[in-house]
């Protein structure tokens, strides 16, 4: 991280940081134990697929952000 990225993360605010944190790790358990009621295997590709699916038919535009968000994280 260069300086000028590390000064972008310093300007949120640490309670925004940890309800992000929050939020995302909620979707991708969420996924999780969806994927495991149905006896799939959970792997990072099969969380994705589902939360892709997921957004495709959210309508709250906040949670399709952060259903976003996680499957950013999920694929890098």
């Amino acid at each position: 991280m260069d300086k000028k990225e590390w000064e972008v993360v310093m300007t949120i605010p640490a309670e925004a940081l940890r309800q992000t944190h929050d939020t995302v790790s909620l979707l991708i358990g969420q996924a999780s134990l969806a994927l495991h009621r149905r006896g799939a295997r959970i792997h990072p590709g099969a969380i994705v697929t589902y939360l892709a699916a997921e957004q495709e038919r959210e309508h709250d535009e906040i949670r399709r952000f952060f259903i976003g968000v996680a499957i950013g994280l999920l694929r890098v």
